[in-house]
């Protein structure tokens, strides 16, 4: 009996590591860049930046971007 219950949870415990194992080769990992003056968005959407987020305060604006890495 003992050695089922050993057998049972030393499955369990592998089943979780590997789901673990697959979880982090699947994600994204990304980079970001910060701009608060003038954008080439043409030059930036080649290069493969996509915008993120954008932020105004005042008259400053700053625009976000991420992109595979």
């Amino acid at each position: 009996m003992r050695k089922r219950i050993w057998l049972a949870a030393l499955l369990l415990v592998s089943l979780v590591c590997v789901g673990f194992g697959y979880q982090a080769q699947g994600r994204t990992q990304w980079e970001y860049r910060t701009s608060c003056g003038r954008v080439d968005f043409d030059k930036l959407g080649d290069d493969g930046w996509e915008l993120a987020a954008a932020t105004q305060d005042g008259s400053i604006t700053c625009l976000y971007f991420k992109r595979r890495k």
